[in-house]
């Protein structure tokens, strides 16, 4: 149950990497046929996952990956090289 609390903490969601701001929300929508809300994260300059989830954590967890792995991505390509997007 802690490792759920925690989880959901704001403050585990990374900063944006459009903008490098911390003021970022969860936004949840109920789709045709479902019972249950989706989620995902979205910044205030409106960058946002393009991916929904089925929980508030997931949706933290996808941001969180989705930067970390851009920013990984960033340390490995050699200097003078540009990476394609």
């Amino acid at each position: 149950m802690v490792a759920y609390m925690k989880e959901l903490d704001p403050h585990t969601i990374r900063p944006c990497l459009a903008c490098g701001g911390t003021n970022v929300h969860l936004e949840s929508m109920l789709p045709p046929g479902r019972r249950q809300e989706v989620w995902r994260v979205v910044c205030s300059c409106g960058q946002t996952s393009q991916q929904w989830s089925v929980s508030q954590g997931a949706a933290i967890r996808a941001w969180n990956r989705n930067l970390a792995s851009e920013h990984d991505i960033d340390k490995i390509a050699a200097p003078g090289v540009a990476l394609k997007n």
